[in-house]
């Protein structure tokens, strides 16, 4: 009995924190089919005639941002991951002179603070006259991402049994067969979880792309911003569009984890990472 009432207990702590997740997503699919004047009326409750022309608007101002925002992530996600997976099987598996200075170098730039180096990455990128341009923004975000992929990935290799490594090198394998053919697929399920962390991150990322991107290819987060920032009319800004824009920025996101939910959990489910 004392454990059923515990159980029930438990159920009805985990349906309370349902509904609270579950209300910002009700907030904005409900106020992003609102015209202006139900959206000032009330913003809890569903229209009764359904605004579809917000998402009209909203996929105007956002469309192009999206395709620019899921290149750059494209390239610098898969750059990350590769060149990251490359080195730390170099830390972790290789031996050479001053390995672990260099680590503990790769490791120490996790300790410094992101808007330090904002003003030195401006400036060189200009020097190399990849401002406005994708390059402008892929580089650092490759450069910007190797520390903390590296550290997890050398972790999660280290853990690694010795004896399929011995293995492979009696049968005759290199190092680059061993990367390739053993390591890699042993390791889809942690670079699926460090590529998911590098996502979300760099999608939500603003600073950076206002800094060294023009309009023309502006990240989903900029055209939010200017669309916020552009919208209104004496006093009654456009919150249907945006909320419509903000749903549509989350959708690739959302569609993300969906597919490579159950990888990102066996990742996790590692211990290579500790959340």
């Amino acid at each position: 009995m004392r454990k059923k009432r515990r159980l029930g207990i438990g159920q009805g702590i985990l349906l309370v924190l349902l509904v609270f997740n579950l209300l910002p997503i009700y907030f904005i699919v409900a106020n992003s089919l609102k015209t202006p004047i139900e959206f000032a009326t009330s913003t809890l409750t569903f229209p009764q005639v359904l605004q579809w022309s917000n998402y009209a608007v909203a996929w105007e101002r956002v469309h192009l941002s999206l395709y620019n925002t899921t290149v750059i992530i494209g390239v610098s996600v898969i750059a990350i991951v590769g060149l990251s997976a490359m080195s730390a099987y170099a830390f972790s598996k290789l031996r050479f002179p001053l390995q672990n200075t260099l680590f503990l170098a790769v490791f120490g730039l996790l300790l410094i603070p992101g808007f330090l180096t904002l003003i030195p990455l401006y400036l060189q990128i200009k020097s190399l006259g990849f401002s406005d341009n994708y390059l402008a923004i892929i580089l650092p975000y490759i450069a910007g991402g190797q520390a903390f992929t590296i550290f997890v990935l050398k972790t999660f290799f280290d853990q690694l049994p010795g004896e399929i490594f011995e293995a492979a090198r009696i049968d005759g394998a290199g190092n680059f067969r061993i990367f390739g053919n053993v390591v890699l697929p042993l390791s889809i399920p942690i670079c699926t979880t460090v590529a998911i962390m590098n996502i979300t991150s760099l999608w939500n990322d603003y600073l950076l792309p206002s800094l060294l991107l023009n309009r023309s290819n502006q990240t989903v987060t900029m055209a939010l911003v200017s669309f916020e920032a552009s919208t209104g009319n004496y006093g009654l800004s456009d919150y249907g569009g945006m909320m419509a824009a903000y749903l549509i920025a989350s959708i690739p996101l959302l569609l993300l984890f969906a597919f490579l939910m159950r990888n990102f959990v066996e990742g996790i489910s590692s211990g290579s990472i500790k959340m």
